[in-house]
């Protein structure tokens, strides 16, 4: 395996971690100051931190035939991705929605097939249907204890539109981090989303700072930075080396990385369907990633 695929393998599991250590800090926040604002006090410091970044760099012209590309990212895959997704998991048990998630990978091998021509391999595929059965095992208590009517069909929908919002995003940005480096594609498309993730707040944003306690901005700073650029950044890298499809997978590590950060942090309790479930998903991704390499050894 040559060292540029190894960076981006590591740059895509370091992401999963940040990503998955997030979960119960965007719940916490959600749950102080509401989805919507949570997000336009994050999205004041990614702007913030987005435009010295850019002006540091001098990285900020963009060439005009990449502007409709930009656009489409920031507008459809961050905006549309970070509403959807506070909007879907609000409405629908935590169980569920991240089954209805599950699909996002498989979004983006389609897509990466119709769209970018990459073949669409029958290791990427066995993967998928291996880490969706991994995701069935892990969350069947919470499945089988939902009944068909307590499952909001609105939030399902809204979690499929988040599901194909970042599938677009991986698509749209993949050609433009050929021609640029990934937090230039980065800062940019979170400053076109901006506009509307911070419109979007109910409250003054001085009046939502001001609620914040120094644990809460602790919390905000690593949804801005670690989960946020950072993690956005390393999946960037990690896309341009890998082919989206294979990397798609990777986001089968996020519950896994969710529930042991859950067992490690909160003392939560570690079940044989968290220990099955979460084994079934990590052999998708190795399945996904390293079976061409493990038959030619073989």
């Amino acid at each position: 395996m040559n060292s540029t695929k190894t960076r981006a393998i590591l740059a895509l599991i370091t992401a999963m971690v940040f990503w998955g250590m997030s979960a119960v800090f965007m719940r916490t926040l959600a749950l102080s100051l509401s989805p919507e604002n949570s997000l336009a006090v994050r999205y004041v410091l990614l702007s913030i931190v987005s435009v010295a970044g850019l002006a540091w760099l001098g990285t900020w012209r963009i060439p005009r035939a990449d502007w409709l590309r930009f656009l489409l990212a920031g507008m459809i895959g961050m905006a549309v991705y970070n509403w959807f997704v506070n909007a879907g998991f609000e409405l629908v048990p935590a169980g569920v929605g991240t089954l209805v998630t599950m699909v996002e990978p498989l979004m983006i091998a389609i897509l990466a097939a119709l769209l970018l021509g990459e073949k669409l391999t029958l290791y990427v595929l066995a993967g998928v249907v291996m880490a969706i059965a991994g995701s069935l095992v892990l969350f069947w208590p919470d499945l089988t204890q939902s009944t068909p009517q307590s499952v909001s069909l609105r939030g399902i929908g809204y979690l499929l539109m988040c599901c194909a919002g970042w599938a677009i995003y991986t698509i749209v940005t993949k050609p433009l981090l050929a021609r640029h480096d990934s937090f230039t594609v980065t800062a940019i498309t979170m400053l076109i989303a901006a506009p509307i993730m911070i419109g979007a707040a109910s409250e003054p944003l001085p009046v939502l700072a001001a609620r914040l306690d120094l644990q809460q901005w602790l919390e905000v700073l690593y949804l801005v930075f670690a989960a946020g650029l950072g993690g956005t950044m390393l999946w960037n890298y990690g896309i341009k080396h890998l082919s989206s499809s294979a990397a798609g997978t990777f986001l089968y590590l996020i519950p896994v990385v969710a529930v042991a950060a859950g067992a490690l942090v909160l003392d939560e309790v570690v079940t044989v369907h968290i220990v099955a479930g979460g084994l079934l998903m990590l052999g998708g991704v190795a399945a996904a990633q390293f079976g061409p390499q493990l038959r030619g050894r073989g």
